[in-house]
């Protein structure tokens, strides 16, 4: 060891030794002294293990000094990459190939490079390492198996080379990588001629890369001819990292590359390639299905190239028209990011325990743009360098149970360990220590804290958590979901209803009555920054100050004051500025944090990763929706019963406030005479919600367009026709008695119909999906009506404090709260406009409890009350200033404020702003809500591949109802971002909690990040003109919500495309799209004709756009 100390570099830490030798010699003589070592480029497939069970490698080898592992060698036969070379080092050396070579000699490399498309952070990950990873998500194997790329291996007695196949497929292990051997290098050979290559791959959801199904295939041709001399197909992603069709390529060699063939293949690779048994809601047949529909594609695509070079007889191939058509769609690929990058290492499986404008006309960014994006991530170390003398470290112990009683809790082995100083537990608590505190004596969901460790390092507080051992008595039943809850009537009170007219004698009139429900998954965020709370006691002057990285420091004052027992002016609440979370518990963290600050007497810090806050953070409610409607034959509606349920979690939060914004939003913006509504809290064993997107509107709203396309369909009316009979007219009135005007609902309907030609391109689309077996055209347009104003008082009211400082400069402060980016940049507009002064003199500071308290979290539509506080601080001090601007008119502004500082002048001042009169009694029949209303319409157009249920937003487009901005234009990039955030509800994942103490998707090697891929290709936003609010003299309505839920227009193109689909093959038009609609239920809803091989390839096709383009033009659209 001392021999090898002198050549390798070697780092001992307390449980692992991570040493990096000199050379190749060096690194075999290491892998057979440690055979079960992983070999480690990057870190990140050790690093999960380590951070979520405690696990740790006795030796870790780090091969980046070896030059062998990082070679580029171009041969006669093809290239050779060292394994250590990182991806973006493969993309880069294979971009260069493909310019450089022929066609005939780069098609393998074409078909890597499309897979390694997109700057993804796994594209620092080593080539080697995410190939012997394992990891079914590795996309690779497959084209590295059917290019038949070979494989370097060495051990410190010999060298060899296999190729991927007999890695992965040798049934008799002599071509197994043996635990002493590494992988040097990968030969990736040249394309030949005849030779034609292609990968497809499905993705779980719009904004991963993690692929659920992957298929490469390859076929070699007898030279000027279609017969087939060999033929392999690999498949990957679902369960293995790769699966080989062999029976498939051995019975297809010798045959025509034609129908029959297509027609046989089909047959065989079904009967051949396994497909998992357990799948649920019919995933069974949509694997199936897509497997058939990879297949047929690499058909259409070889067709194609066939075509070029080999001349057929005219009805030859009839499927040769097609291929057109699949050139457009290409591999149907996502270029979208990864969230982590793989690192290259040989074993580690189980042999270790685990714009706006400015006074000027000028356009102003928004402030928390240039404060929020520049966003550092750091690497701690065990000792965290940055850390205060005395500093301490606090680890949560949390609830592995969703439902139990404690019987005792072990802390001996955790306090024994080194540096550990205290154990806080309910009894250590001071004030009040409520549910969501700690557990004294019954956890009630996972990830409940039930005590905390305090340490001198970060490392250690962890260390010792892990150690704490509790005991538990299960309960029953564990209510997890909104129908464990009906089942066992679990609801908070009160359930809150509204009626209007008479909805029984409506019902008996109807010609038509329809039931139905829905149920709108919750958007769970597993992209959460790691949450950090600092607290810094001053006991001398009977003060606590706490530092958090969210936007919410009131409600964070409250339960730290409440914790400690502690008056709340004695906490002083800070929110740095950082890009915070929106859905944080990061109340219960911080009053934590503060009782171990507290009872230490010194500085306490808290830290929770995203892998250890998944099972406690806070998620959005998922919805139910049950309704009855009563309509005439025409189409128009004359009663409606509908009851809405929401996933309140273990206490109610925040959900009923969510919940009654549903319950005015039930009928959207369509008039039904007689109406009743329900809406329930639903007591669950999961976390407390806190706000959802589009809070409660955009759900409430969803389940509205829902029955108003269920009585389309049994009208026979078109679903646009059925929204605009049914739509409030000019002077209307809502279910809560609140009179308004509809005018600008109607112009935002006719303007959106007007601008997106919707009638003209929907008539084109229906003709060219006549033509068009696999791809569909959908369209949709939706109308909304958002109730601006809020239901408690105490919620619609900010305050303000603006100060001038004595060089003319301006601070405004606002009340600690979640302030979106939007509105702190208008509360300098407004502070510029009052004032009169250039917008950069002004200055928002950062949330603080310091200055005023009063404030509450409340929807982006409410957030007007701080730019109204603000207009009010500023005239008020512009009234204080007046008799000075007399003295001298032309006087600068510097020369105002220092002569009003010489008169002693206060220049600071308070506003104050309510929204007036939000009314609500639940107790009385009448109710007076929210004085205000914000409209908007969009239309949009998809593209569908019924093959797999991916989708393409062609265009949509929006008007909306911005009210009077006190911009001459409202930002676009607002409105943009608000409507891609609605696509998230209604065209992505849902969540899944389980009775184990995991979450569904946070696979070690899995970390999705937002795409631009859902983005509609053409996005075209008009602003209605302006429209006064009567009640707000500068009333620059925010309408985040309104977009949120016009995201939902992309989830009803794509349902009338899927029935454009099932309305050629026959199939009944009525289908229950999941929401929000991942492509395995598009896929099956589109019906599963296409496991008939005989349906596959008896269709001919042109290009879907030039059927489209001449439909356009017949119709006589720009």
């Amino acid at each position: 060891m001392d021999d090898l100390k002198r050549r390798a570099s070697i780092l001992q830490g307390d449980k692992s030794t991570w040493i990096t030798p000199s050379c190749l010699t060096e690194l075999l003589q290491l892998k057979t002294r440690y055979p079960l070592a992983p070999l480690v480029v990057g870190s990140t497939f050790i690093g999960p293990p380590v951070n979520l069970t405690g696990s740790f490698y006795p030796v870790i080898i780090s091969p980046v000094r070896v030059p062998e592992l990082s070679i580029v060698h171009f041969a006669e036969k093809g290239i050779t990459i060292g394994a250590a070379c990182s991806l973006a080092m493969v993309r880069s050396i294979l971009s260069e190939a493909v310019s450089q070579l022929p066609e005939d000699k780069n098609k393998i490399f074409r078909v890597i490079l499309q897979q390694l498309a997109g700057k993804h952070i796994r594209s620092e990950a080593s080539l080697g390492g995410s190939i012997l990873s394992g990891s079914s998500s590795w996309e690779l194997n497959p084209i590295l198996a059917v290019g038949n790329c070979t494989f370097n291996l060495a051990s410190n007695d010999k060298r060899r080379q296999v190729t991927l196949k007999q890695l992965l497929f040798d049934e008799s292990g002599t071509a197994a990588l043996r635990a002493e051997e590494i992988l040097l290098s990968i030969n990736v050979p040249f394309s030949k001629k005849g030779e034609y290559v292609s990968a497809f791959r499905q993705l779980q959801r719009w904004g991963s890369t993690t692929p659920v199904d992957i298929a490469a295939m390859k076929v070699i041709l007898k030279e000027g001819t279609d017969l087939i001399a060999n033929m392999n197909i690999y498949y990957g992603g679902t369960e293995s990292a790769c699966m080989f069709a062999k029976r498939v390529g051995e019975l297809l060699v010798h045959r025509h590359w034609n129908e029959a063939m297509l027609d046989e293949a089909c047959k065989l690779v079904l009967e051949e390639v396994p497909i998992q048994e357990s799948a649920l809601m019919g995933m069974m047949e949509n694997e199936k299905t897509l497997t058939i529909s990879f297949l047929f594609k690499f058909y259409l695509q070889v067709s194609k190239e066939l075509k070029k070079t080999i001349h057929f007889p005219q009805n030859y191939v009839r499927d040769i028209r097609c291929a057109k058509y699949a050139s457009r769609n290409k591999n149907s690929f996502k270029a979208s990011q990864h969230g982590s990058s793989n690192g290259f290492h040989v074993d580690h499986n189980n042999e270790f325990n685990h714009l706006p404008e400015n006074e000027n006309g000028q356009s102003v960014s928004y402030k928390a743009y240039g404060l929020q994006t520049i966003v550092e991530e750091e690497f701690n170390d065990a000792e965290d360098t940055s850390a205060v003398d005395g500093e301490l470290f606090l680890a949560l112990v949390t609830s592995s149970r969703h439902r139990a009683k404690i019987i005792s809790i072990h802390k001996e082995d955790a306090l024994k360990l080194p540096g550990v100083i205290d154990i806080i537990t309910t009894a250590d608590v001071p004030g009040l220590n409520n549910s969501d505190l700690f557990a004294e004596y019954e956890v009630k969901y996972i990830g409940q804290a039930i005590c905390a460790v305090v340490a001198n390092t970060q490392s250690h507080a962890n260390q010792a958590a892990s150690r704490v051992r509790v005991q538990y008595e299960e309960q029953e039943p564990a209510v997890l979901s909104i129908q464990d809850s009906i089942k066992h009537n679990s609801f908070f009170e009160p359930v809150r209803k509204m009626e209007c007219g008479n909805v029984e004698e409506a019902f008996k009139s109807a010609d038509h009555i329809l039931e139905g429900e829905d149920y709108i998954g919750g958007l769970d965020d597993l992209h959460l920054e790691p949450q950090t709370v600092l607290v810094i006691p001053r006991l001398d002057e009977d003060e606590v100050e706490v530092v958090i990285t969210t936007k919410d420091p009131a409600s964070i004052q409250a339960a730290v004051a409440s914790a400690l027992n502690v008056p709340s002016d004695c906490i002083l609440c800070c929110a740095e500025k950082s890009r915070g979370l929106e859905h944080s518990h990061a109340a219960t963290q911080a009053a934590i944090t503060a009782v171990a600050a507290y009872n230490s007497g010194q500085v306490v810090s808290s830290v929770i990763e995203q892998t250890v806050k998944l099972p406690v953070f806070r998620s959005q409610p998922a919805f139910f929706g049950k309704y009855k409607v009563g309509c005439m034959d025409d189409g128009r509606i004359i009663a409606l019963d509908v009851s809405y349920y929401c996933n309140a979690g273990h206490r109610p939060d925040e959900s009923f406030k969510v919940l009654t914004t549903s319950l005015l939003s039930a009928q959207n913006a369509y008039s039904i005479p007689n109406t009743r509504c329900s809406v329930t809290a639903c007591r669950t064993n999961l976390p407390a919600k806190l706000f959802c997107d589009g809070y409660g509107f955009a759900q409430a709203a969803l389940l509205a367009e829902i029955w108003i396309d269920a009585v389309a369909n049994r009208c026979g009316v078109s679903p646009e026709k059925v929204q605009y009979m049914n739509l409030h007219r000019e002077h209307s009135e809502t279910p809560f008695k609140q009179e308004f005007d509809a005018t600008n609902l109607l112009g935002c309907w006719d303007e959106c119909l007007e601008k997106s030609s919707y009638l003209q391109r929907r008539t084109a689309g229906r003709k060219t999906n006549k033509h068009c077996t696999w791809k569909k055209r959908g369209f949709a347009i939706i109308p909304a009506m958002f109730p601006a104003g809020f239901i408690g008082d105490y919620i619609t009211q900010a305050a303000v404090l603006v100060h001038i400082n004595k060089d003319g400069w301006v601070l405004v402060t606002p009340a600690g709260n979640d302030i979106d980016q939007e509105t702190l940049t208008r509360m300098m507009q407004v502070a510029s406009r009052e004032l009169r002064i250039p917008i950069s003199n002004v200055h928002v500071s950062e949330l603080s409890t310091s200055v005023t308290s009063d404030a509450s979290r409340m929807p982006s539509s409410a957030s007007i009350v701080y730019i109204m506080a603000v207009q009010e601080a500023c005239q008020i001090l512009l009234q204080r200033l007046q008799p000075i601007f007399t003295l001298d008119p032309e006087a600068s502004w510097t020369q105002y404020i220092q002569e009003a500082f010489r008169l002693r002048i206060c220049l600071s001042a308070a506003g104050h702003y309510r929204i007036p009169d939000p009314i609500s009694d639940w107790r009385q029949e009448m109710h007076i809500e929210t004085p205000d209303f914000i409209f908007g319409a969009a239309c949009t157009e998809v593209e569908l591949d019924c093959r797999t249920g991916d989708h393409k937003n062609i265009r949509t487009d929006i008007v909306i109802d911005v009210g009077s901005s006190i911009n001459q234009a409202v930002n676009i990039e607002q409105i943009k971002n608000a409507f891609i955030q609605g696509l998230k509800l209604y065209t992505s994942d849902d969540f899944k909690y389980g009775l184990q103490p995991s979450v569904n998707g946070a696979h070690k090697n899995q970390a999705d990040s937002p795409t631009n891929r859902s983005e509609p290709e053409e996005l075209n936003v008009t602003l209605l003109p302006s429209s006064p609010n009567p009640y707000v003299g500068c009333s620059p309505k925010v309408v985040e919500e309104v977009l949120a839920f016009l995201g939902s227009s992309v989830f009803f193109a794509i349902k009338d495309a899927v029935l454009a689909a099932r309305q050629q093959i026959g199939l009944p038009g009525t289908i229950l799209l999941s929401v929000p609609a991942r492509p395995q239920h598009i896929r099956i809803a589109c019906g599963n004709h296409l496991i008939d091989a005989k349906q596959t390839s008896d269709k001919q096709e042109l290009s879907f756009d030039e059927h489209h383009s001449e439909n356009i033009k017949s119709n006589g659209i720009n």
